[in-house]
This record gives structure tokens, sequence and C-alpha cells, in this order.
């Protein structure tokens, strides 16, 4: 057993791109509940939510490869069967989760050195799946993964770069399972503390002072909780207090904050693109904000391809906000101009946004099927680096049936 279990691989095969990126195999319908919950928040398909449990899943290896996240109901089996089948499935390269009524030590460890990458005590909500599939998504070896850090940024001032950034860290929560940091790197006027009905801490002040400080503890008392999982680093400063910004300490900062978070959503002012540009080197994505007129037209091609300069490994997206019911000009033609295409485009909502600001809630908490948060949860979705569902074929959709 201890050989079989060495021989196990924690890594996809080279057919990775073709697998299905979640699939559960659960005998009662509290698991099934939480798995639909979970599949939905990340975008896949309930199809793979199947009843049973390790031996249905077992069936399914001879016409498909495992999917990349499998949880399996393993309750009421004989140990020696669960081993043997639990090997098979991390030898194939997928991550998985096993769920049972035995809350016993030895079983878990038994369990664990299967390959097996958790051990869940039933009954289990969605909150705790979502949870677990984040660290699913981590490296197995032991080595603690770093987080994804997104830059959001203006094309010009007043475009709602804030209610994105606010609403896109909510969700990256509350949804998504993230254990998120929003940063308004906007130290003077920033709106995030305003915006969350939130106090304004001195913790981004103090880290650009003594930037060596800056660790888990340092966070952990300078951040704001807002919600699940949202640490919120927020500051005001007075106008005529001088605070000293360098590149070293703007990247200690993101450093920091890649190490210590899942996902940090940073709020930086358009200044920063002269004065701190090598903070955008530290970006996964960069999302430019704009509206559709000719001056964001012209703004955002020249910060587009400013960045693109700046860093070349990140992706950026184009989000167009606040569009009223007659743009100075179409998103067909504000793509021609700008020759990207835009992620999303907002509608103008002034009458949501201000009942989302008077409970100090982002507007994906007071009314999370507005048709802006259905669109921004779909980016959510890929700036938090969430698997894609792959097409699969007719054939393997009528097998994945039966």
């Amino acid at each position: 057993m201890a050989q079989a279990a060495a021989r196990t691989t924690m890594v996809f095969d080279d057919d990775d791109d073709g697998r299905e990126p979640f699939a559960a195999y659960l005998a009662d319908d509290a698991s099934q509940t939480a798995a639909q919950a979970v599949a939905t928040q990340r975008g896949w398909s309930t199809s793979s939510i199947r009843k049973g449990g390790l031996a249905a899943a077992l069936r399914l290896l001879g016409v498909a490869p495992p999917a990349r996240f499998v949880i399996i109901d393993i309750e009421g089996l004989p140990i020696e069967e669960v081993e043997a089948g639990l090997i098979e499935l991390a030898r194939l390269g997928s991550q998985v989760l096993a769920l049972g009524s035995i809350n016993d030590v030895n079983y878990f460890r038994r369990i664990m050195r299967t390959g097996a990458r958790d051990y869940l005590v039933k009954p289990v909500d969605a909150d705790v799946l979502g949870e677990v599939l984040v660290r699913l998504e981590q490296p197995g070896d032991g080595v603690k993964p770093l987080g994804r850090v997104v830059g959001m940024i203006g094309a010009r001032g007043g475009v709602g770069v804030t209610t994105i950034a606010i609403n896109t860290a909510w969700m990256m929560a509350e949804r998504l399972s993230r254990r998120t940091a929003l940063v308004d790197m906007d130290i003077y006027a920033g709106n995030i503390a305003l915006a969350l009905d939130i106090e304004p801490t001195r913790g981004l002040r103090e880290a650009f002072d003594d930037p060596e400080r800056v660790d888990q503890v340092f966070l952990q008392n300078a951040m704001a909780k807002f919600g699940k999982s949202m640490h919120v680093l927020a500051t005001e400063e007075a106008f005529d207090d001088a605070v000293r910004m360098t590149d070293e300490k703007v990247l200690m900062l993101a450093d920091t904050m890649r190490a210590n978070f899942d996902m940090s959503i940073l709020d930086i002012p358009r200044h920063f693109v002269m004065r701190e540009p090598l903070l955008f080197s530290r970006c996964d994505d960069i999302v430019i904000v704009t509206e559709l007129t000719l001056q964001s037209l012209r703004d955002g091609n020249r910060l587009a391809r400013l960045l693109l300069t700046r860093n070349r490994q990140a992706k950026i997206h184009l989000v167009a906000n606040r569009i009223g019911p007659k743009p100075d000009i179409t998103a067909k033609e504000f793509e021609t101009g700008i020759e990207a295409k835009l992620r999303c485009a907002f509608p103008l909502d002034p009458k949501a946004m201000a009942r989302a600001s008077l409970k100090g809630q982002p507007l994906a908490g007071s009314e999370p099927k507005h048709r802006m948060i259905v669109d921004l949860h779909r980016l959510c979705i890929e700036l938090a680096g969430v698997p894609e569902e792959v097409k699969t074929s007719f054939f393997k959709r009528r097998i994945g049936r039966k």
C-alpha cells in the first residue's frame, strides 16, 4: 500500500485541458445541494454531480479521464476498498476530496496516505466545500502557494473603478471562497472605506513609512474585516501630510499581499502609472475601467499600450462602466477604436448604487441578481484562475447521464 501511495502523482496529465474541472459522486441530498451551490458559484455545470459514490466514479474511468477536482462519498465502504479506489483516482491526476461519517484520526491518516487531498466528516455545506476547493487548487507538496494580484485603474476619473473593485473583492470572498484583500491605494481621497461604511485605518500609511514591518501580524491588525473573508486596507490621510512612496515600498506591499491572500484587489489611482510604475509589474491581471466616450477611448488606448510595456505577462481586461441610454459612441465603435474587445459593459444605474450605498453594502451583496453583478461574476471567475469548463462530446454527455 505504501508503495502504491508513493507512486501517486499530484499533478495532472498532459491531457489536462480536456478534463472536466469538477465532478462529484454523492449519496445524500445535503452534500449534493452543497456541491450544486459551489458549482453554480464557479460557473461550472451541475451535470457532473451524480448520485452514487466511489464505485460510480471508478466506472467512468474507462470512458474519460477523471475531473481535475473530485468529491467522493466513501461512507459505508470497507477501508481497503476505499484505499484502492482513491489511489487510482489520485494516480490519474485528480485532486480528491473524500466525504464520510467516520470521525477517527487513524481513519483520516489512511485516507490521506492514498493521495487524497482532504477528508471531511459529513454533513458539509457550500461554504466548507468552497474553501476546500480553493485549497485543492493549490500545490499539494507543502509549499505555500502565492496568491493573485489584480490591479484596477480608470482610463479617466469618475468612471467607477472603486465600485467595480469593491464588488469584485466581495464576490471573490463570498462566492468564490477566496481569502481576499481589498486595498485602496489612494491614501488621500480613496472612497473604499466610505463606500463600505467602515473606519479607515493608518495601516497603509504605516506600511509606506516602515515597509519592513509589513507581515501577517501587521496585516491582521491594520486591515478591517468585511464579511466572511474580505479584508480592507484603506487610509484617509490629510492633504497637507506628505507620504513618501517609492517603487520599492509599493512592491514590498504587493509581495506581502500576494503571500498572505488568495486574491489581492488593488484600486490604483492613475498617477501611479508615472510615479510608481513598477507596481504594475506585480499584477497578474489589470482591469482598465472606461466609459463609452471619445475621451475614454483616447485615454484607455494610451493606458493599455503603456501598461503592456510595463507588464507583458499580465492579461489586460477592458471594462466599460456607467453606460447611459445614449452613449457618445457605441460599444462596437469603442472596440474598433481601441482594437480590443470589451470584457464587460455595465449600464448606468444610480438608483441601485444609491440603495447599496445607503446599506453600506456592495451591490453584489444587496442585489445579487443585478445585471452588472451577473456579468462581473464571470470576470471574477477568470481573475481568480478558476478552471474553465470544457466542452464535451455528444458521446461523453450521453455516458454522463447514465
